[in-house]
């Protein structure tokens, strides 16, 4: 018996090494000026943090990427505008060649669209035109495959005369119970939400949106919720600041302001990432900060204490993602044109080098998909 308990031990510790070591898929949607081909395909080793490309797919500046582990349909929005619009690009992996190939592509309705998500029931693509001031909802048919969008044109300004003289809706999430769309308006300083039906045809209920009004100047960009506590974070690019806020049926109540770059003489921070566990929230901070910054989140309130701060790895960090292990954090460095890997400490939160990096032109979007 005690032999079979040694060989069982030995049989588990072999299965766990094995599984910490098989690799996942990382999607890297790119700028396509500097020589890119468009989303790249890696494969990340979940042992040493390595990262090899496998593939690439041809496309048009796919600023911001998602997927669906269901379908296996990968969405992108082309961050275009004028002669070349925006548009919604859906691809799907054959399964002869194992090669990305695009199924579709739509008009988003609006210019530069830089955000893309999707419900878990993929009912609904939701896609955010910056310069068009607008979201597009589009339904998707039983194959994943996108329809005619819905479009909601946002209105106003606020008082940066150089970034604020319109509407510039930045992202759109749904809400963990997906009962509620919220977008981060940068040009107005409003997190728009919209109530939100997965079953009805529209999706979404544009009759009912309510207008949450954060600090006039701060620019909204990237929001994330915490994984337990109703409580909503917003990445502030033009502030510099999270601002946490507790969220109720749509309505927003402040909790708490606090700086993320302590750098920059004018910020401009970018992504923002809560740890699976809802220990550590992170964002990035771009301009003269170039750096991770990490806060402690208090497990009752969601409050924040600022923690630490980590360079980047490189030039102008602007989307970040951490594996779905919770022990890697990754950083696309847009101006220096690498993929930097970290390895979180589980016990401070910070990310610290490992050594790994790959270099790929203009990366600005990462992530992690369940590809069969």
């Amino acid at each position: 018996m005690p032999m079979l308990r040694f060989a069982l031990l030995l049989l588990g510790s072999a299965l766990l090494i094995f599984a910490q070591a098989q690799p996942s898929t990382l999607f890297v949607g790119t700028y396509t000026a500097d020589g890119s081909h468009g989303i790249y395909v890696l494969q990340f080793n979940t042992a040493t943090g390595g990262l090899t490309l496998v593939d690439s797919i041809a496309s048009s500046n796919p600023s911001y990427l998602a997927f669906h582990a269901g379908s296996q349909r990968l969405y992108a929005v082309n961050e275009n505008a004028g002669a070349q619009p925006g548009m919604l690009s859906t691809f799907l992996r054959n399964g002869t060649t194992g090669r990305w190939e695009r199924m579709s592509e739509v008009a988003t309705g609006g210019d530069h669209p830089c955000y893309v998500s999707l419900n878990k029931g993929a009912n609904h693509v939701l896609a955010a035109n910056y310069s068009g001031g607008s979201l597009a909802a589009f339904p998707l048919d039983l194959m994943g495959m996108p329809g005619t969008p819905l479009l909601m044109q946002h209105s106003g300004r606020s008082i940066n005369e150089a970034r604020q003289t319109a509407p510039h809706v930045h992202t759109a999430i749904f809400s963990p119970d997906e009962q509620y769309v919220l977008t981060a308006d940068l040009g107005t300083d409003e997190v728009v939400v919209y109530p939100y039906k997965a079953t009805s045809a529209q999706g979404i209920d544009t009759a009912h949106r309510i207008r949450n009004k954060l600090t006039p100047g701060s620019g909204p960009r990237h929001l994330v919720f915490h994984p337990r506590l109703p409580v909503l974070y917003v990445m502030e690019e033009l502030s510099g600041k999270v601002s946490a806020h507790r969220f109720y049926k749509g309505k927003l109540s402040p909790l708490q302001s606090i700086l993320a770059d302590r750098i920059s003489v004018q910020p401009g921070s970018a992504d923002i990432h809560i740890s699976p566990d809802g220990r550590f929230l992170y964002c990035s901070n771009r301009a003269d900060a170039n750096n991770i910054a990490v806060f402690d989140v208090q497990p009752g309130s969601g409050k924040l204490s600022y923690s630490n701060q980590q360079s980047s790895g490189g030039l102008r960090p602007r989307n970040f993602c951490i594996d779905p292990s919770g022990r890697y954090l990754l950083v696309a460095n847009q101006s220096s044109h690498r993929i930097v890997v970290f390895r979180i400490n589980t016990a401070t939160g910070l990310p610290e080098p490992l050594g790994q990096e790959l270099a790929l032109p203009s990366p600005v979007c990462l992530l992690f998909a369940q590809v069969k």
